[in-house]
């Protein structure tokens, strides 16, 4: 399916993705999370981003608990209201957090971090197309936060996000890699 209106696109997957019922999203985000953790593009990696997820999103809870068990630092994206924009800051557990604007979970007390840091930047999205073209909510926040990293891209979704095609705009992330619970896609 090739739409090119943003706009169109993330209103139809937005609603599939509301569909989604609570035992799918938890046992297709199980196998998405086994998949990613056996990448060996993430072996020896410390430092990680991870989305706190929303509105039906694959669940990264597993993937987060495995890395910290493996020793990772965890960093999320928060909202500073001296930034007026998102930053990351450290992950300090599923207590920690609070409602962040848009419902978003994010740390309570959070202090900025490095985005450059951040070996493998774990993002959620609305759609990915099958050249690794993100959309997302179109606020473009990640779009800001990887702006200048070199951090390996990884992008989480249900094999239904999966388009031909999106419009690419020069501002886009694109992503390395496409985790979902039936493939890997590698760019």
């Amino acid at each position: 399916m090739v739409i090119i209106d943003k706009k169109k696109l993330r209103d139809i997957y937005l609603k599939k993705r509301t569909h989604v019922l609570h035992l799918e999203v938890s046992k297709k985000s199980k196998v998405i999370a086994r998949k990613l953790l056996k990448m060996p593009e993430i072996r020896g990696k410390r430092n990680f981003s991870v989305y706190l997820p929303i509105n039906n999103e694959v669940d990264t809870k597993i993937i987060i608990g495995k890395l910290i068990e493996q020793g990772a630092n965890i960093f999320v994206p928060y909202y500073s209201k001296s930034t007026d924009d998102y930053l990351f800051a450290r992950f300090g557990g599923w207590r920690d957090l609070e409602e962040g604007p848009y419902k978003i979970p994010q740390p309570k007390n959070s202090h900025p971090q490095e985005s450059g840091l951040i070996e493998v930047a774990i993002i959620p999205g609305v759609a990915f197309s099958k050249n690794g073209v993100r959309t997302g909510y179109g606020k473009g926040v990640f779009d800001r936060l990887l702006a200048k990293s070199n951090a390996l891209k990884i992008g989480l979704a249900y094999d239904f996000q999966i388009v031909d095609e999106i419009t690419h705009e020069e501002h886009d992330l694109l992503m390395d890699i496409i985790v979902t619970e039936k493939m890997v896609y590698r760019f």
